[in-house]
């Protein structure tokens, strides 16, 4: 593995670095263990001449820059996927916990011996039959209101 991204190192770099008329050099001495250099082999070595990367087209340069755009594109549109279903996410978390809150204050008018409401002054008043009916059937429109299929 090591030796054949050497292999591409060599192969991909030595265009780049050098004239179209630079060669490559395919080595192997006595233990068999292979190297590509940039000179001449004291032993035997096959000659290789990379030929050079054609020219990027303006047709190609064209169609990369689009591809970019639409690229870039498909990121704002995943991005904005992710971020409308963290809103979900959190509006159903907020849906949960108050259906909760109203169940639990249902459950308290309705089963409570006792119905009072609080004054400005921080004094107790006991509610009257009518009063009470009118807030256990909001405490039920609540309920039904944070706690639908939604």
């Amino acid at each position: 593995m090591k030796l054949s991204r050497t292999i591409l190192l060599a192969v991909t770099a030595l265009p780049v670095s050098h004239s179209a008329t630079a060669e490559i050099y395919k080595c192997t001495d006595e233990q068999g263990n292979t190297r590509y250099v940039d000179k001449p082999c004291a032993g035997p070595s096959v000659v290789f001449t990379p030929t050079p990367a054609p020219a990027i087209s303006e047709d190609a340069s064209v169609r990369m820059d689009k591809t970019k755009r639409l690229l870039r594109a498909y990121e704002a549109e995943h991005e904005e996927e992710q971020r409308a279903e963290a809103q979900r996410t959190l509006e159903k978390q907020q849906r949960i916990e108050k259906c909760t809150d109203a169940k639990y204050y249902e459950q308290n008018v309705t089963h409570a011996g006792r119905v009072y409401r609080i004054d400005e002054n921080g004094q107790r008043f006991d509610l009257t039959d009518e009063e009470r009916a009118e807030t256990e059937a909001n405490a039920r429109k609540e309920v039904e209101r944070w706690c639908d299929s939604k």
